[in-house]
């Protein structure tokens, strides 16, 4: 019961932390209250489905991608890479996830 709850909150967490970042990126405040509910929303319904490694890999991906941005490009472009890299890290979530599935079937 609590592994279930703590999928939830942390999904709650990262994906309405991501649609804060978002308002605050376009410089509106209606978008960052509706970001940090809609995204806590989505973000606890995908919790409690169990998807903590998906979770996990989307934070890495924003981490990782924001810093080769900033590495790479200054903090400019640091929105963008981020952005993509967390597009990436949930990408290789959902594959590990898949591949873990038919790990423990086959």
């Amino acid at each position: 019961m609590m592994s279930r709850f703590a999928d939830i909150l942390l999904g709650m967490i990262i994906f309405g932390i991501t649609g804060a970042l978002i308002g605050f990126y376009l410089d509106h405040r209606g978008i960052i209250l509706a970001g940090v509910f809609l995204g806590s929303v989505l973000g606890g319904f995908v919790g409690r489905l169990g998807a903590r490694r998906f979770f996990i890999s989307v934070l890495a991906g924003t981490l990782l991608g924001g810093l080769l941005g900033w590495l790479a490009g200054g903090t400019e472009v640091i929105p963008v890479t981020a952005g993509t890299g967390s597009a990436i890290g949930g990408f290789i979530g959902i594959n590990i996830e898949l591949f873990m599935r038919v790990r423990h079937d086959g």
